[in-house]
Order: C-alpha cells, then sequence, then structure tokens
C-alpha cells in the first residue's frame, strides 16, 4: 500500500456550487483508486501550518496566502481556481472555458443562428476566455458576435439588480432575432432569460441561450428550461489530484497551465429550434444534427422530410445560404474537431464517428475547411490533458 499522506484541500464547500463539489469528487475518486490519502476540508491551511499541522500537499482554491504558507513548508501545490490571484505562479488544473465557448457556438450554428452574443462577468479571466472561444468559432463563419458584460454582484442588492435589468434592457437594442446567446454561468442565463421574458422576447423562437456549468437545478428552474455545457469538474478533480501525487513524487512541475476539456452540451428547451422559417428545412437540419455520425446522404435527408431532392436543395440553399452537402460537411468537420479536442481516440476511430466514410476524404475535406489536417488541429487544439510528460 502506497505511503499514507495528509491533504490540505481547499475548495469551501461551504459554498453550496456544483463546480466545487465535483472537482472534491474526482479529487476522492483519485485517491481511493490511486493513492492513499487523508483530507482536511479546511479553507485556510495557512493557519494550520503556522500552527504546527502537517501537510503532504496543498490542493484546490489556492490563494496568496495560502500559496506564502506552502511556500515556506516547501509543500506542493496545485490549483484549480480560475481567477485565483496566484494563477501564474503555481501549477494548475483548470477546465476549458474557451473550449466551451466553441461548443456553445458551434452549437448555435448548427441550428441555423446567424447573429450571436456573449453575456459574461466584468474583470472575470474564465468570462474572458469563454468569449474568446466564442467569437473564435464566430469569425470562422463571418458571423457577428456583440459582447455584453455585467457585475458578478449583479443580485446581491435591490439597487444593484435595477442596473443589471437596465443593462439587459439597453443591450437589446441592438438586438436581431433569431439571436443565439451564450452564458458564461447558468444563474446568468437564468437571469438575463427571466428579464427577456417579462420585456415581451420568446425563447427560443426569437432568443436561443445556452448557459454554463449544467446546475440542473438552475436550469430546470425556469420555463422553458436552460440548454447548458456540463463543463466535466469532476475530472478537473481528478486530474489536479493526479498532478498532486506527482509533484509529491518528486516530478518537476508542468511549464504552463492544463486544462481538461467540457464533458458535453446538455440540449433543453433554451436553444431547441432550428433558427429557418421553412419547416422542411428545419426538419432536415434537425435530422442532421440529430445523426451527423450516421451514413447519411442528400437523398436519404430528402426522402426523411418528404420532398425531392431538387426541391429541398433549392430551399435549402434559399434559407441556409449552402448546399445540404455543404452543411453535412459543416457538421462532420465541427464534430470531428470536438472529437479531436476531447478525445485521446485515433484519429480513424474519430473519424468515422463523426460520419466521414474514408479517413482520405475527411483529410481532405478537413484541411479545406480548417487549413490544416486533424493532427496538427489535435496538436495546436487539443485535447489537452491534465498529465505531466
Amino acid at each position: 500500500m502506497p505511503t499514507k499522506r495528509h491533504i490540505a484541500t481547499v475548495m469551501e464547500l461551504n459554498w453550496p456550487y456544483k463546480r466545487h463539489y465535483e472537482i472534491f469528487a474526482g479529487i476522492q475518486e483519485y485517491a481511493r483508486d490511486h493513492a492513499h490519502w487523508s483530507f482536511d476540508l479546511g479553507n485556510y491551511p495557512e493557519f494550520q501550518l503556522a500552527n504546527g499541522v502537517h501537510f503532504d500537499g496543498i490542493l484546490g482554491r489556492i490563494s496568496e496566502d495560502c500559496l506564502a504558507a506552502a511556500r515556506d513548508a516547501a509543500i506542493p501545490v496545485v490549483n484549480v481556481w480560475f481567477g485565483s490571484p496566484v494563477f501564474s505562479k503555481v501549477p494548475g488544473v483548470y477546465v476549458d472555458f474557451g473550449a466551451a465557448g466553441r461548443m456553445a457556438a458551434e452549437h448555435l450554428i448548427a441550428r441555423g443562428l446567424r447573429r450571436l452574443a456573449h453575456f459574461g462577468y466584468r474583470g472575470d479571466p474564465a468570462s474572458e476566455q469563454h468569449y474568446q472561444g466564442m467569437l473564435e468559432v464566430a469569425r470562422e463563419h463571418d458571423y457577428p458576435c456583440t459582447r455584453h458584460m455585467v457585475s458578478s454582484h449583479y443580485d446581491e442588492s435591490r439597487d444593484q439588480w435595477m442596473r443589471f435589468i437596465e443593462s439587459v434592457r439597453s443591450s437589446q437594442a441592438g438586438w436581431q432575432a433569431p439571436l443565439g446567446i451564450v452564458f458564461n454561468g447558468d444563474e446568468l442565463c437564468r437571469s438575463v432569460a427571466s428579464a427577456c421574458i417579462t420585456m415581451g422576447w420568446t425563447i427560443p423562437e426569437q432568443l436561443a441561450m445556452v448557459g454554463s456549468g449544467n446546475e440542473i437545478l438552475i436550469c430546470n428552474a425556469i420555463d422553458p428550461t436552460l440548454s447548458s455545457i456540463d463543463m466535466g469538474y469532476q475530472r478537473c478533480g481528478f486530474e489536479a489530484a493526479r498532478l498532486l501525487d506527482r509533484l509529491m513524487q518528486g516530478a518537476p512541475p508542468p511549464t504552463k497551465p492544463l486544462y481538461t476539456p467540457p464533458k458535453e452540451l446538455v440540449v433543453r428547451r433554451s436553444s431547441d429550434v432550428f433558427a429557418v422559417s421553412d419547416p422542411h428545412v428545419a426538419q432536415a437540419l434537425r435530422y442532421m444534427a440529430d445523426h451527423i455520425g450516421d451514413t447519411l446522404s442528400v437523398p436519404s435527408i430528402a426522402r426523411f422530410v418528404g420532398l425531392g431532392r431538387q426541391s429541398l436543395e433549392r430551399r435549402f440553399k434559399r434559407h441556409v445560404g449552402r448546399t445540404i452537402n455543404d452543411e453535412l460537411i459543416r457538421l462532420r468537420v465541427e464534430r470531428l474537431k470536438r472529437l479531436l479536442v476531447e478525445s485521446d481516440e485515433p484519429i480513424k476511430t474519430v473519424s468515422v464517428e463523426a460520419g466521414f466514410g474514408t479517413t482520405v476524404n475527411m483529410h481532405t475535406m478537413f484541411k479545406r475547411h480548417t487549413g490544416m489536417t486533424p493532427k496538427a488541429y489535435r496538436k495546436n487544439h487539443g485535447p489537452r490533458p491534465a498529465t505531466v510528460p
């Protein structure tokens, strides 16, 4: 049995945040399967260190005081708090907010949205990374993506709430339906959705919305229920624990922050729409999105919606702006990009999962759309596993 180690785990479990509990669950999972650890869950291990308590490592939401005390005691530390003031000074493992922004944008574009917007928190690094990921996809398609930022304290008093409502109202001045809106947080998504419904907007017909975090109680607390990205915080905790274990064994720290990909986008009613006026085209888009990993062809799609091929082609071109085959390729490329980022499966395997019939065809289409090979894309964008070489 490995040597038992005593770990200070700073996760602020007194706050009812899913992300805190899921990260700790991932830490526990690693310790159960790969290590022999005991935990101290106090939020201020620097005070315990000052009073003679021994820790073999510290893991969690690392503050400046905690890091200073750990360095004085020569204890390895791993941070999981993206907004920590010591982010650049300490090894860390984080969920990939940029990948989440990209995932949300790709989902909305696949649903026919051509105008996008982003809501995040002012001065928040996670919101910035989230927005940049979304903007990257919007620019690839040459679609507009407006940005709206609010205070993270927008609901802490009546005055702050009223300023928030006025901010949402003023943001709407430039909106044109249908619009896809992405939020770096489910509570912010719920608050804006509630305000917009009160102001007369319909969701998802006019405003399609995607949150972040997949906080189920929040997502289901409003009608329509909120689509959201499950960020995969448990994996983040597992990989952070793995990194701390290596550091305690004397491995050198990584030179860059390590990231874990989001788990999945959970589609609920707030984005369950296809933003085209032609019902046959909308039906075709839904069928393609739901079956993109299958063997699809233009004739089979036309048969499914009950139209002749040429008739559907004309309608599709008029409402979507490209051919059915072009849309099939775009969806497959987007799915393959996500699989390359989220998985370390062989490229041939994920190519089949993305719906490409042959690897040769996939390489040609992928390079045409991205300007790089799948191998180069995986190297540049992911997966960014939270492991140390």
